[in-house]
């Protein structure tokens, strides 16, 4: 297996990573590198983790979620800060949010409702540290909201609830982790 990355599809905030906005319909190879671990993709962005741990993403960025520092769109990939210890990675249209191996949660991107739990509404354009605890297990985030499965299996939500997606049985937005269930 040669861990090298392949895009496709349409382009125009430069996803696919090959450094233009033109629309590909057949796969085109994001860079030269051949040692990339896993990909996950966003409606206009991409993030992809390297064998070492390290964290690169491209594409949209208007609000910050490729967590570069900046509101800039990247046509190619973009190492996310300097450490190599990335695990996992899940995104949405406007904010991100990812794990380090040690079980540590960060989030950036996007914060109108609260989505990235660091108990603000401030947008972030770097990962920001979602509570002090290093043990959570996953993470899977939503239009506007997030949820993370605890290493203990406990299940927390937060950001925006108006329709009761957090599961705490109310509609209000919550700004930090918020258990669901017992």
């Amino acid at each position: 297996m040669s861990g090298a990355l392949w895009c496709w599809g349409f382009n125009v905030s430069g996803q696919l990573g090959d450094g233009t906005t033109t629309e590909r319909h057949a796969p085109v190879r994001v860079g030269g590198s051949a040692n990339w671990a896993s990909v996950t993709a966003g409606p206009g962005q991409t993030c992809a983790l390297r064998v070492s741990g390290a964290l690169w993403c491209w594409g949209d960025n208007g609000s910050g979620q490729l967590g570069d520092g900046t509101t800039t769109d990247r046509l190619s990939p973009t190492r996310i800060g300097g450490s190599a210890n990335w695990a996992s990675v899940s995104m949405s249209r406007v904010h991100t949010c990812a794990l380090r191996v040690s079980g540590a949660l960060w989030c950036w991107g996007d914060n109108g409702s609260g989505q990235l739990g660091d108990g603000t509404t401030t947008d972030r354009l770097s990962p920001t540290r979602v509570g002090g605890s290093a043990n959570w297990a996953s993470v899977s985030v939503g239009s506007s909201h997030t949820c993370a499965l605890r290493v203990s299996g406990a299940r927390w939500c937060w950001g925006y609830n108006g329709s009761g997606q957090l599961g705490d049985g109310t509609t209000t937005d919550r700004l930090s982790p918020t258990r669901v269930g017992g």
